[in-house]
Formats: C-alpha cells, sequence, structure tokens
C-alpha cells in the first residue's frame, strides 16, 4: 500500500501545485480513486499527507480541500522564507564553495535560456529551475532543521503560481538576484549571500502581491481548468 500511497500523494501534489485543483476545491476519496484506478485506503493516507504538508486542509463537514491563501498567508510566508533561506544561504557558503557556485552559475544559465524562449511552457520551466536553486542552497547549508522547514514553504501553491503572472522584467529582476547570489557564494561572503537572499525574497513578495491584486477577479494565467468533484 504504501508504494500506491506514495504514487497518489505525488500525483494529488503535482496537481494542487500545478492549479488542476482550484483552491477550496474539495477533493473526494471516492472520486480520486475511481480516477486512479486504486483503492481508497492509499489515497486517504495520500490526502492525509497533503494536509500535513499545507496543501489542503480538513474540516468536519467538509472533507479535505485545497487550501487557500489569505493576504495574511502570503505575507506569513514570504517573511519565513527571508529569514531561514537567508540563514541557510549564509551556511551555504560557507560550506559549499566553489562546487556550489558552480551549480547555481549552470540554474542561472538555464533561467536566462528559459527566459530568452518565452512561450507557454516557460512559466513551468522558471519555476522547477527556481525551486532547484532554492533547493541546492538548502541542501548546501548541511542543515537538517532548515531543510525539514524550508522544505514545504518552497513549493507552496502560492509560490508556484507566482511565475504564471510574472512580467519579462519580473524575471529578468530575479534572474539577477540569483546572480547575485551566486557571485557572493564564488566571493565566499556569507553575509552578503544572506543580504542577497532576503532581499530576493523581499522584492519576490512585494512583486507577487502587486501582479495577484492585478489579477484579482481572474482566472490565474497558466491554470489549468478547475476540477471539482462530482
Amino acid at each position: 500500500m504504501a508504494v500506491a500511497s506514495d504514487k497518489a500523494y505525488e500525483l494529488l501534489k503535482q496537481r494542487v501545485i500545478a492549479g488542476t485543483y482550484a483552491p477550496g476545491a474539495q477533493l473526494k476519496e471516492e472520486h480520486i480513486a475511481r480516477e486512479l484506478a486504486i483503492s481508497r485506503t492509499p489515497i486517504r493516507a495520500a490526502l492525509k499527507r497533503l494536509v500535513q504538508d499545507g496543501l489542503a486542509s480538513a474540516d468536519a463537514g467538509r472533507g479535505v480541500r485545497v487550501s487557500e491563501w489569505t493576504e495574511a498567508d502570503i505575507e506569513e510566508t514570504y517573511r519565513l522564507r527571508s529569514l531561514l533561506e537567508g540563514h541557510a544561504a549564509e551556511l551555504a557558503t560557507r560550506r559549499g564553495g566553489v562546487a556550489l557556485a558552480d551549480r547555481l552559475d549552470d540554474l542561472n544559465a538555464r533561467m536566462g535560456r528559459a527566459i530568452a524562449k518565452k512561450g507557454g511552457a516557460t512559466a513551468g520551466q522558471l519555476q522547477e529551475i527556481n525551486a532547484q536553486f532554492h533547493r541546492a542552497i538548502l541542501e548546501a547549508s548541511g542543515s537538517p532543521r532548515l531543510r525539514a522547514m524550508l522544505a514545504g514553504l518552497i513549493d507552496m501553491p502560492v509560490v508556484i503560481r507566482s511565475y504564471f503572472i510574472s512580467t519579462p522584467q519580473d524575471l529578468l529582476q530575479s534572474l539577477q538576484h540569483h546572480r547575485d547570489l551566486a557571485a557572493a557564494v564564488r566571493a565566499g561572503d556569507a553575509d552578503l549571500a544572506r543580504q542577497a537572499m532576503q532581499l530576493h525574497l523581499r522584492v519576490a513578495a512585494h512583486r507577487f502581491r502587486q501582479r495577484r491584486s492585478e489579477f484579482s477577479g481572474t482566472q490565474w494565467p497558466g491554470a489549468a481548468p478547475a476540477r471539482r468533484a462530482r
């Protein structure tokens, strides 16, 4: 059952992150089990993990639903990331060395090519490269506690969706922040790396709130049609 549960969890997690299920949509065991052609037991376990990760909520009488994000949720997410990832960048700079700087430069080069390419798949590609960049720093920090605290925050739906409402100028600014971080790591300046990461996330939070207000009341660009329980 563990294998089936893991597979169901990964699939449902991807759908929530990608916006396949709309915020607040109910995730019904029976419907999902029928769709995936597996029993309800592994689906129940997968849904429980989504709730534990903060990607869904479980309320008596309402069942399991995709998490909805308020302004306070957004603010808290970015504040926590700024504090924790700033510390991670500081540790990673001291421990990662040239190997980490090379890895970050490679990811930045890929991000630059993806931005230049444009096209419908760009947002998804950029989100994945961005996640790899932040995870590379997190892994290089060497702190299991930071990894445990930040793993979910980096993949939060509110973070993923930001790439679908970013302008070309937003993307280029984000890339420059990544380059600044890589340069700080290569120079071995841990304090500068921490400051660069915190500035990057503060700007990202401000930019996301601004773009979100512009798209208020409309469907998120790039989102798949909401899939509601029947």
